[in-house]
C-alpha cells in the first residue's frame, strides 16, 4: 500500500496537528510582524515542539497579518562563523550550488537574492526566514543576518527572522549571546520573544474534558477528529481504529482525568515534576500507541485501561525525554 493510500496516522511521516502552544506561537508572531520587527527569537526545549510549530506557521495563512513567503534553514556549528560559511548555509538550505571561488561577499549576496526570489512567485513583500538550532549563533551571525536584511530592504522588501533556539542548547561560553547583543540586534531580531513549551494541563481541580485551558485535551481532540495539516483526514481518527466505540460514542477525550493521574504517578515514581509541560514528540508517540497499537488491533475495544495508558507513555519515551530535562546533579 502506497504512503498516500494508508491513514495518515500509519504513514512514515506522521502529519500534524495545530495545538495550544503552535495558537500561542503565532499570535506571538502575527504581533511582532505587525509591530514592524525584524525577527522574534523562539527559545524551548529539544522535541517539545517548536520545529513542528514553525512548520505549521509557513504551512498556515489564517495567523498572517500580511502576505509572507517562508525560507527555513538548519544551521550547523562552524569553526568559524565566515560570511562564506553562513551564505553557504543559505544556499545549501536550497540546494544550490556551492561556488568554493566566490568571496563572502558575492555568497551573500547570492543568500540575499534568493530570500527575495521567494517573495516573488507569490509578490509579497515580506519573507520569513526560519532559523533552526539558533543557539549556535554568536554576534557574528547576527552582523550577517544584518547584511541581508538590509539587502532585502534596499529591494523594498522586508525581512522576518524566525530564530528557532534549543534553550538547554545554550551555553554561557561561546554561544550564549543574550549578554552581549548589539543595539542593532536587538532593535532588529531581539524586540520581543516567545517561550515556546509542550502541552500544558489544565487546573487539577477540573478532572472532566477542559477544552478552554487544558492543552492535552484540545491537542487530544484534534488527533481523534483527524484535523490533521495540511489536510483533515477523510476519517476521523478514532473513528478509524475504533469505529464501534465511536459509533457507541466513545470519546478518548472522557478518559482524560485518568490519562493525567497515571502520567502523574508515572512522573512521581521518578521523581520528575507532574507540572513538566508534555513534549510534543512524546504526545504524539502517545497517541499513536493507544490509537493504532491498542484500540486498532482490539475488536472489541470499549475505552483505554490504566495498565494501556501506561504502557503508551512509557513507550512513548517520554520518561527519557523529560530525564535529559533534568538530568542527576
Amino acid at each position: 500500500m502506497s504512503d498516500s493510500n494508508r491513514h495518515p496516522l500509519l504513514r512514515e511521516i506522521r502529519p500534524m496537528i495545530v495545538t495550544e502552544p503552535i495558537n500561542r506561537i503565532a499570535k506571538d508572531s502575527k504581533n511582532a510582524v505587525e509591530r514592524g520587527d525584524r525577527g522574534l527569537p523562539i527559545y524551548g526545549l529539544g522535541r517539545s515542539g517548536k520545529t513542528w510549530a514553525l512548520n505549521c506557521l509557513a504551512a498556515l495563512k489564517d495567523w498572517r497579518p500580511f502576505p509572507m513567503a517562508f525560507f527555513t534553514m538548519d544551521y550547523g556549528t562552524p569553526g568559524n562563523a565566515t560570511e562564506t560559511y553562513f551564505s553557504a548555509s543559505v544556499l545549501s538550505a536550497d540546494s544550490q550550488r556551492i561556488i568554493h571561488a566566490a568571496t563572502g561577499v558575492e555568497g551573500m549576496a547570492r543568500a540575499g537574492n534568493l530570500l527575495l526570489e521567494r517573495t516573488k512567485h507569490g509578490k509579497e513583500i515580506i519573507v520569513a526566514f526560519v532559523i533552526n538550532e539558533a543557539n549556535r549563533f554568536t554576534t557574528d551571525e547576527l552582523d550577517h543576518l544584518v547584511t541581508i536584511d538590509n539587502q532585502v530592504e534596499r529591494a523594498g522588501k522586508r525581512l522576518f527572522c524566525i530564530l528557532n533556539y534549543q534553550s538547554d542548547a545554550i551555553t554561557k561560553e561561546g554561544q550564549s549571546i543574550e549578554d552581549r547583543l548589539r543595539s542593532q540586534h536587538v532593535g532588529r531580531f531581539y524586540s520581543a520573544a516567545h517561550g515556546f513549551t509542550g502541552l500544558h494541563w489544565g487546573p487539577k481541580e477540573n478532572m472532566a474534558p477542559d477544552f478552554e485551558s487544558c492543552d492535552v485535551t484540545m491537542a487530544l481532540d484534534e488527533y481523534q477528529h483527524g484535523n490533521f495539516v495540511p489536510e483533515t483526514a477523510a476519517c476521523p481518527c478514532l473513528a478509524h481504529f475504533a469505529s464501534s466505540a465511536w459509533a457507541r460514542g466513545y470519546r478518548v477525550t472522557s478518559q482524560v482525568g485518568l490519562i493525567r493521574e497515571v502520567h502523574e504517578e508515572l512522573l512521581t515514581q521518578h521523581a520528575l515534576p507532574i507540572d513538566e509541560p508534555w513534549p510534543m514528540q512524546a504526545f504524539d508517540r502517545f497517541v499513536y500507541y493507544l490509537f493504532a497499537r491498542i484500540a486498532g488491533q482490539d475488536l472489541g475495544f470499549r475505552e483505554f485501561t490504566k495498565e494501556q495508558v501506561l504502557a503508551a507513555l512509557v513507550w512513548s519515551g517520554l520518561l527519557e525525554l523529560l530525564q535529559s530535562y533534568y538530568p542527576v546533579r
